[in-house]
């Protein structure tokens, strides 16, 4: 689902270098300055290369593009080329195309929304996130965007009752995690601990062997001061796991500190919690390559 100007400190080191004489004070700047760019050149040279490279390799494809002989897929990597770019204005004007093509990919209007809120065009965001919504009322992510959206824009309890009507319809189903999740997040953002807490708890009772209700449920716990509780609850969670969500827990027992737990949700937001992967057994073996939001195939 969502980064002040600093007042320079006076710097002692003018008084001293007059105290020095003119000599001594050419002397220290050329030294000064020879060290502020032996340390910049390098890193500036890189990321000089590193632009032209993404200059070079986005020209053929720009070109392709005004002629609108551009494939798909060429369509993509000019889109990665752009956002690699800071071109985010270019980006938006990519996508609403692209995301018109290729309506089985509601990644691509995801992302088109969150790019369209970091422009501060909220209402095309909220627009591009609602047609997602309206084909799949139930798409974890685009609830989640929507209820991030919706919360910025101060409209807790609108988003409080879709969700509510969105985990109601979603029971049975495998959104329904991911939605009780969430609605559990904006229940705690509303200062509404206690039907937070209920959530996850439900969640747990209905997705026993699955830990993350239960370390949402322990977050929640923790950040009330009530450690003994959260303690039981990474334990019950424990019990009730898988064999790699126990090894899990047990990293998270180990050392009970936020930032251990925050490795499985890294905003400290029960939505973003990742259900435990069992590695691979073979890490010499092929490695099946990860999903691309902007590659091909559905993206539900």
């Amino acid at each position: 689902m969502p980064l002040g100007s600093l007042n320079p400190t006076p710097d002692p080191r003018p008084k001293r270098l007059r105290q020095l004489g003119l000599f001594g004070l050419a002397i220290a700047a050329a030294l000064g300055a020879g060290w502020w760019w032996g340390q910049r050149q390098p890193s500036t040279a890189a990321a000089n290369a590193q632009q032209k490279t993404l200059e070079r390799s986005s020209e053929k494809l720009e070109t392709k593009l005004a002629a609108g002989t551009a494939s798909d897929e060429e369509q993509r990597q000019l889109l990665r080329l752009r956002l690699a770019m800071g071109d985010q204005p270019g980006a938006i004007k990519l996508l609403e195309p692209l995301s018109d093509q290729n309506p089985d990919q509601p990644s691509l209007r995801l992302l088109l929304a969150d790019l369209k809120s970091q422009n501060d065009d909220d209402a095309g965001a909220e627009r591009d996130i609602r047609q997602v919504l309206n084909v799949q009322p139930l798409h974890p992510q685009a609830l989640q965007d929507y209820a991030r959206l919706q919360i910025k824009l101060g409209r807790q309890q609108e988003v409080m009752q879709q969700l509510q009507a969105s985990a109601e319809a979603a029971k049975g189903t495998p959104e329904a995690l991911p939605i009780g999740l969430l609605l559990g997040d904006v229940q705690q953002s509303n200062g509404l601990s206690a039907e937070a807490i209920a959530t996850y708890k439900g969640l747990a009772a209905s997705h026993p062997t699955d830990p993350r209700p239960l370390l949402a449920l322990a977050l929640l716990q923790h950040s009330q001061g009530q450690l003994e509780a959260a303690r039981v609850s990474l334990q019950q969670a424990k019990l009730n796991s898988t064999p790699v969500a126990s090894g899990v827990l047990d990293q998270v027992a180990a050392g009970w500190a936020v930032g251990r737990i925050r490795q499985q949700a890294p905003s400290a937001n029960a939505a973003d919690l990742k259900a435990p992967v069992a590695p691979a057994p073979d890490p010499s073996g092929d490695l099946e390559a990860g999903g691309d939001g902007l590659a091909g195939g559905s993206g539900a």
